[in-house]
């Protein structure tokens, strides 16, 4: 019978384990989810968002295929619906059977530029015809897709998942198929042990002897006659001898004495001794003892061996499981931080570190080269205008010095503006490898989205001023209009109110609008600066005098932490030295005589010098005495002319 259930058992336990493997092999779902466009477009941009792709687990493959060039780009959704702005262009969605969709949004049909080389994006990929890369695009994210620029986007895009394929019957099969093996092994070594004790040698016990029997054996015994030489069957009675023997009687030699129960008998061999009986007994036993364990452990062993993966399995992935878990629900995420309900900010740290790199690059070939053009790819306004009167003089005077590049050091401080929209503002403070070099105050402004972020105000920080406090890059700072009641001072009247008090000192109205300590420009240009050279003996005969107006560059404000804001503003301050009787003519030096194009003149000369500022403009609750403060700043050749005569 236990061999007929152990039968049953085993073919329960390979149904079992086949059903099982069959999950993970001929039935098993497969590895990868993909995701085909089923429609074509007439649209330039296909954008996928984050949101999208994230409707199931795993990094995503993308492939794209198209007859010419393709372009991939990944950004911030924001950034990506800002570059796309009012072009044609289609939204991907994942439709029913995981079929990518597209949502036709009407838009301009103009030629849209190439999507490449733009400061707002993390990634790029292009290829000709073919394109193919993993991402793991997070919601908040896109992905925007095009062609030939002015073309239709490509129509033959796929994305593909990773596959967790869970089969929940898969573990219980198993542990259940092992489970039934194990008990089949058992009932079969139970069955084969029934099978050879009942097939083993039948011992039967000697007959009881009768008490007559006994006493003819013991007569015998005494009357010395030989003990029988043939082996006792069963049936046979013992002879005298054996039941001497077992009664603990010595038998008695042939001349009538009693022999030793220990002496030996001739020609036989000396038994040992008593301890040494024991030793052998004790040896002899163990030996049985571990032959006999020897089978039962290797029966343990096949019996533990599908018990051990039976319990193994269970410790198995949860995709091998049924799994209890509700099914999620989709809910509307809370802020759970300070940076999730603020605006983003301009740009990341990684984005600014590729637009700082680039620049070096740009701004060192162009100060190489002399080329402004080139120049303006990564410099605008005030910054660009001082460079291109720096090109011009030493163009024709290689003595001249250069303008100071881009620092080359570690960016020590960056403040991006807490924007969606355009223009953006973003203020660092980047050091030179150099360290005896001071510390440089880089302000850039991306005016669109399609456009680059460039250099507008390059100023030196100013020796003993401490910057303050701001927030962290991913906080960035917001930025306010110049009218606003929140600050000090009005933004829009500090560059005219500052140029007053360089030209006239304490005099000016304005002047204890702004902390005197430290402020090293009003040491250089201001208004003692301008007296002294008034006394040199070389204008003596001339007449020097000096006025102040405001360039086109609006000023760029970020605000610190503190409530006051950063200020960085640009205004023009203009020499003009005339002579003082007639007769006398006005010498003009190396740069401003290459830009006036003469280098005397009787009518006079006008230098014109760009002066570049960060101001610290503090809060209007600030503590009573407080007062503006000069953070960086630079001076710069700008023009210079003939006055008419």
């Amino acid at each position: 019978m236990r061999y007929i259930l152990a039968a049953v058992s085993l073919v329960i336990s390979l149904v079992l384990l086949g059903l099982g493997i069959g999950q993970r092999t001929i039935w098993a779902p497969p590895d990868t989810i993909v995701a085909q466009l089923e429609q074509s477009t007439d649209a330039q941009l296909i954008v996928i968002t984050g949101e999208t792709l994230d409707q199931h687990d795993g990094r995503q493959t993308v492939t794209i295929t198209a007859d010419g060039p393709v372009t991939a780009v990944v950004g911030r959704d924001h950034d990506v619906l800002g570059w796309v702005g009012e072009t044609e262009h289609a939204i991907a969605r994942l439709g029913e059977g995981d079929a990518l969709t597209l949502d036709e949004i009407a838009g301009d049909d103009e030629p849209a530029p190439s999507i490449l080389g733009n400061d707002l994006w993390i990634e790029e990929h292009e290829g000709d015809g073919r394109v193919r890369f993993p991402i793991d695009l997070p919601a908040g994210f896109a992905l925007a897709i095009q062609g030939e620029p002015g073309q239709p986007a490509p129509a033959d895009v796929r994305v593909e998942w990773p596959f967790d394929a869970k089969t929940p019957l898969f573990g219980p099969l198993v542990t259940a198929g092992l489970v039934f093996l194990a008990l089949a092994l058992v009932l079969f070594l139970l069955a084969l042990r029934r099978h050879r004790r009942s097939r083993g040698p039948q011992r039967r016990s000697h007959r009881e002897l009768s008490r007559a029997e006994r006493r003819a054996l013991a007569r015998e015994a005494r009357a010395g006659l030989p003990l029988p030489e043939r082996p006792i069957t069963p049936g046979t009675a013992p002879s005298a001898e054996q039941a001497a023997i077992e009664r603990g009687d010595a038998p008695a030699d042939p001349a009538g004495e009693a022999a030793p129960a220990d002496a030996p008998s001739d020609g036989a061999e000396r038994t040992p001794a008593s301890g040494d009986s024991r030793e052998g007994t004790g040896r002899d036993a163990a030996d049985r003892s571990e032959r006999r364990a020897h089978p039962a452990r290797r029966r343990l062993a096949l019996v533990a061996l599908p018990a051990v993966a039976a319990i193994a399995l269970t410790g198995c992935g949860p995709q091998y499981w049924p799994s209890s878990e509700p099914s999620a629900t989709s809910t509307t995420p809370t802020p759970t931080s300070l940076e999730e309900t603020l605006p983003r900010v301009a740009l990341t740290e990684n984005q600014f570190e590729g637009v700082l790199e680039d620049t070096r690059a740009v701004v060192a070939e162009a100060d190489a080269q002399r080329d402004i053009e080139l120049a303006s790819q990564r410099v605008t306004g005030p910054a660009l205008d001082a460079r291109r009167a720096n090109y011009e003089v030493r163009g024709a005077d290689e003595e001249i010095p250069p303008l100071q590049g881009i620092p080359d050091g570690d960016v020590q401080l960056l403040l991006p503006q807490q924007t969606e929209t355009w223009p953006r503002t973003v203020l660092a403070v980047v050091g030179w490898q150099d360290e005896a070099q001071a510390q440089a105050t880089l302000v850039f402004e991306q005016p669109d989205a399609r456009s680059d972020y460039r250099l507008v105000y390059q100023t030196t920080l100013a020796s003993g001023v401490q910057v303050p406090a701001v927030a962290s890059p991913s906080i960035g700072a917001a930025s306010l209009p110049g009218n606003t009641p929140l600050l000090l001072r009005p933004p829009a009247e500090i560059t005219a109110a500052y140029a007053d008090v360089i030209l006239r000192g304490e005099e000016s109205e304005f002047d204890s609008w702004f902390q005197a300590e430290g402020d090293a420009l009003r040491e250089q240009v201001g208004r003692p600066w301008k007296d002294e050279q008034q006394a040199r003996p070389e204008y003596e005969l001339t007449n020097l005098e000096w006025f102040a107006e405001e360039d086109e560059q609006a000023p760029l404000l970020l605000v610190t932490n503190d409530g006051g804001a950063l200020l960085a503003t640009s205004y023009n301050e203009t020499q003009r030295t005339t002579p003082a009787e007639d007769g006398v003519e006005v010498e003009a030096q190396a740069g401003p005589a290459i830009l006036a194009g003469v280098t005397e003149s009787d009518s006079g000369i006008e230098q014109t010098y760009q002066l570049q500022l960060v101001f610290y403009v503090p809060p209007a609750d600030a503590p009573e005495g407080a007062q503006i403060q000069v953070v960086g700043y630079a001076q710069s050749l700008l023009d210079a002319r003939e006055v008419e005569g």
